[in-house]
């Protein structure tokens, strides 16, 4: 994907790639959008600058859509097979309870799509539901959001 095919597809940023996120996570910029640039994932850490929630598929979209109802700010998510990972403040999901949430150790690894590629479309299987911008997702409107998305699910559509 070359630059500017990038800026053209990403018209909700006005051109502009935000690069907040990115740096704040330690990766290089630099980089990142070289990779995007030859039509590759990204790869960037988390734990650093954000922590990233990662929880099954279907509850996932779920939980992003009763994030929507509630009319709260969701930041940046991901979806892959079989997850959907959402960026939140560094700190903001230690110590939660709920079942089938993992939140990525410091310093795992990230493959990231350029912000253009947003659902259904994908790069190496991965895209965004939510595309990147300089905010994040409330870790604790996030947990409750999970927890609501999960009483509206039966047992066997968990994963």
């Amino acid at each position: 994907m070359r630059r500017a095919h990038i800026a053209d597809v990403a018209a909700g940023f006005d051109g502009l790639v935000p690069v907040g996120w990115i740096k704040s996570s330690g990766a290089s910029v630099s980089g990142t959008l070289s990779a995007w640039d030859q039509g590759q994932l990204a790869e960037v850490p988390a734990g650093i600058g954000w922590d990233v929630v990662r929880m099954g598929r279907h509850r996932g979209w779920r939980t992003v859509d009763a994030l929507r109802l509630a009319d709260e700010h969701v930041g940046p998510v991901l979806v892959a097979e079989p997850y959907v990972e959402v960026l939140v403040p560094l700190g903001s999901a230690d110590g939660w309870d709920q079942d089938g949430v993992t939140v990525l150790a410091a310093g795992e690894l990230v493959p990231v799509p350029p912000p253009a590629v947003v659902a259904p479309r994908t790069l190496g299987a991965r895209s965004w539901i939510v595309p990147p911008h300089d905010t994040l997702t409330d870790g604790a409107k996030l947990y409750e959001a999970y927890a609501a998305a999960g009483a509206t699910l039966i047992a066997g559509e968990l994963r």
